[in-house]
């Protein structure tokens, strides 16, 4: 049980974390396009895909529209997929988020930096202990007779599009709000 609750504690903070890396890249976007774009797509958008996909996963999961073997693969996957751009691109949204506090040296973007640290230290352990039996889900779920490949595909790609949508505002705010007016 507190295993679960701490699992969606993270949940939740991934999302509003994956926003602000967002925002973030957008914010650095108008000085460096290129290192804006990776930021936003390593550090926002796959991760708030991660996250969507967890969510949706679950709750279809919860209510039955899904079978039990897709719900392990989704979630097997994600771990595998996601998880692993969230331990590689972490650190570079880490170091996002200490190029912001650093720049505006508001409290509030010392936190997220904080935090955005400890999170890429927990992904990784998480990640690096959970990888085997995560792969063997994943190969049990597939010779499951209940599994639908269908499903995964219409759950991944709505799960994208969502996270898209919710990571790209974010994007756009943080390049309404940046201070550089200039293009290189």
């Amino acid at each position: 049980m507190l295993g679960e609750i701490i699992f969606f504690i993270f949940i939740a903070l991934d999302f509003v974390f994956s926003m602000w890396n967002s925002y973030n890249a957008g914010q650095i976007f108008p000085a460096r396009r290129s290192l804006g774009a990776l930021l936003y797509f390593f550090g926002g958008f796959l991760p708030m895909g991660y996250v969507v996909s967890v969510i949706v996963s679950f709750v279809l999961g919860y209510l039955g529209y899904i079978s039990l073997s897709t719900f392990v693969f989704l979630y097997s996957f994600d771990f595998l997929f996601f998880g692993l751009s969230f331990i590689i691109w972490g650190v570079i949204a880490t170091i996002t988020s200490i190029m912001a506090f650093r720049g505006s040296h508001s409290w509030l973007a010392g936190i997220f930096a904080g935090y955005d640290a400890f999170a890429t230290i927990f992904d990784a352990w998480t990640y690096i202990s959970d990888f085997m039996s995560s792969w063997k889900d994943i190969r049990r779920a597939i010779d499951s007779s209940d599994f639908s490949i269908l499903d995964v595909i219409v759950i991944i790609a709505a799960a994208l599009g969502i996270g898209f949508v919710i990571s790209y505002v974010a994007f756009k705010e943080g390049q309404k709000s940046s201070r550089i007016s200039y293009y290189w």
